[in-house]
């Protein structure tokens, strides 16, 4: 019984010293799986209400994946413009989250030095009018041969009518990590579907949206899809127009997936 109980004594600061280090591990593995994201909110512009919109993208994917956010919120191109040629501007942070409006802008270096930091490896997230900013005033240069162009994965111009449309994932690619949660087939409460005029060849579509025969554009258009653009991923929606379209739970969880998917490694 003596020694039974010595035994059983010993095996006490042995049970401790497991105990603590599973402890310790846990601690390391809460640390650094749970630690939020950087994310850069690049926004503002014209046509659209970003002030809303802000917020209602921050919040909804702080409900899906923590994300510590910095906005750079700018009505005025020019402010905007400032702020994005200051050396460094997106250091530090896992991803930059384009949802702005600057049509007119025709500065080719200063477009393709925000480029050059993605395709040194910044992820980049990009919805709805970013596809209509930085390329429609560079005339010297064929639609994908744009830098801008090239970065988001395809070339947008122009838009149809205020009208709800059907988004429906490409068969084929139904369990890529951005749609794979999401249903086959869903519908904006309101829309305003973009024409692609081109898929560059490094990206991949992974839903069409659908306006229906009686509207322009009057055949399904590429209105989801990934781009990888030399060391940086880059997800792409033209969904998002309406407040009401992006306050839906399938916008919220598409835009998530895409953050998750362009800052996996």
């Amino acid at each position: 019984n003596k020694s039974s109980s010595y035994l059983n004594f010993m095996k006490v600061p042995s049970f401790l010293a497991i105990l603590l280090l599973s402890s310790l591990v846990g601690l390391w593995a809460d640390d650094h799986s749970g630690k939020p994201l950087k994310g850069l909110l690049v926004t503002g512009g014209g046509h659209h209400d970003y002030g809303f919109q802000q917020n209602v993208i921050m919040e909804g994917i702080n409900q899906r994946l923590p994300v510590k956010w910095t906005v750079m919120f700018d009505m005025d191109p020019r402010e905007s413009k400032s702020k994005l040629s200051k050396e460094g501007w997106a250091d530090g942070f896992d991803f930059v989250f384009y949802n702005h409006c600057f049509a007119r802008e025709d500065d080719k270096a200063f477009i393709d030095s925000i480029v050059k930091v993605h395709e040194e490896g910044v992820p980049a997230i990009a919805m709805h009018c970013a596809m209509h900013s930085y390329h429609i005033f560079i005339k010297d240069q064929k639609p994908l041969e744009k830098s801008w162009n090239k970065l988001m994965g395809v070339h947008s111009h122009g838009h149809g009518p205020h009208v709800p449309f059907d988004v429906t994932k490409v068969s084929e690619h139904a369990n890529h990590p951005a749609v794979k949660n999401m249903p086959d087939q869903w519908r904006t409460p309101k829309g305003e579907l973009y024409f692609v005029l081109g898929v560059a060849e490094s990206a991949t579509v992974l839903a069409h949206g659908d306006n229906g025969p009686k509207h322009k554009p009057a055949q399904p258009q590429p209105c989801i899809w990934v781009n990888k653009y030399g060391e940086g991923k880059v997800f792409g929606t033209t969904i998002g127009h309406h407040n009401e379209t992006v306050s839906t739970k399938e916008f919220l969880d598409l835009i998530s997936n895409g953050v998750r998917w362009a800052t996996s490694k």
